[in-house]
């Protein structure tokens, strides 16, 4: 956003509500909300320092970090996560009234234990500004897919904001059509203003996930070559020993021995090295299957 155009928080606020009032005029949107960031996005989450006012308040040094987003209305039912107790922000929630956040319920288990959060107070930012906590929402996963934040911290547009925003809008449609409908309503806001980097949430999900998806397909490349040298090897005992024993199936065979028997021996014999490495194989996947969980996602 121009800072000449927008210079303070009201102006952006005003911005906002505009343009969340121009895509929930559009059909085909079931939703729309604005924040600074994009969760999974490379570079998009910021963080904040915080701490409880009561008991031994820590130096800014030594504070902990959390996951921090300045939200506009409807941002929970845009990407879909509950809110557990307490309310969402509302119209009275604005900057010259009580500063509030909502925590994530992972943050309020560290921070509170078994206490209630609601009506406690947060130390937030590295100007210590007191901010009342007025709900709990459901966990998210804004920097790993592997595991949520242990702490997300929630702020309302109108008490705090930047000239850098992302637009979140919930629709059936496809991305391309989406962004669009998107540009179109911000014109009518705003027509100098344009959509930077538009994609949708399966790419963004998609790019998070793309190292361990080269893992796994590094890992099952190896694998199969693995399979593929372990079979010629084993092909290459079992007909080496065929050949070292060719004078004595011919013996058998000319006693009477039928040819599934002779085959049922040099099978029985030659399958039992890959009996001993199957089990041996089996044990050692046991033992890393702890090492291969830590690349997959809820298992």
């Amino acid at each position: 956003m121009p800072q000449a155009q927008y210079p303070d928080l009201a102006a952006r606020l005003h911005f906002v509500e505009q343009t969340l009032a121009a895509l929930c005029a559009v059909p085909s949107v079931e939703s729309a909300t604005i924040s600074a960031d994009i969760p999974l996005l490379p570079g998009g989450s910021s963080n904040t320092l915080y701490s409880r006012p009561d008991g031994e308040i820590l130096p800014i040094d030594k504070r902990a970090a959390a996951a921090f987003h300045n939200i506009a209305p409807d941002y929970f039912k845009t990407w879909g996560i509950p809110i557990l107790a307490g309310r969402d922000f509302d119209q009275h929630d604005t900057a010259d009234h009580q500063n509030v956040v909502l925590i994530s319920q992972a943050g309020a288990r560290k921070i509170f234990g078994n206490e209630n959060p609601i009506g406690k107070t947060l130390l937030i930012s590295s100007t210590s500004t007191p901010a009342e906590i007025v709900g709990v929402v459901g966990d998210v996963r804004s920097h790993k897919v592997a595991e949520p934040d242990d702490v997300e911290l929630y702020r309302p547009w109108a008490q705090q904001n930047f000239p850098f925003l992302s637009i979140v809008v919930r629709s059936k449609l496809k991305p391309d059509a989406v962004t669009k409908l998107v540009q179109s309503a911000l014109a009518t806001v705003d027509p100098r203003l344009a959509i930077a980097l538009p994609q949708g949430m399966d790419n963004i999900v998609a790019q998070a996930l793309g190292r361990t998806r080269l893992m796994m397909w590094l890992l099952g490349i190896f694998a199969g070559v693995a399979l593929l040298l372990a079979s010629i090897g084993i092909y290459g005992a079992v007909a080496y020993t065929v050949e070292q024993r060719t004078g004595e199936i011919g013996v058998r065979m000319a006693l009477g021995a039928q040819t599934m028997d002779v085959l049922r021996l040099i099978m029985a014999q030659g399958m039992k090295p890959v009996l001993v490495g199957l089990i041996a194989g089996l044990a050692a996947a046991l033992a890393l299957a702890r090492l291969l969980a830590s690349q997959l996602y809820q298992v």
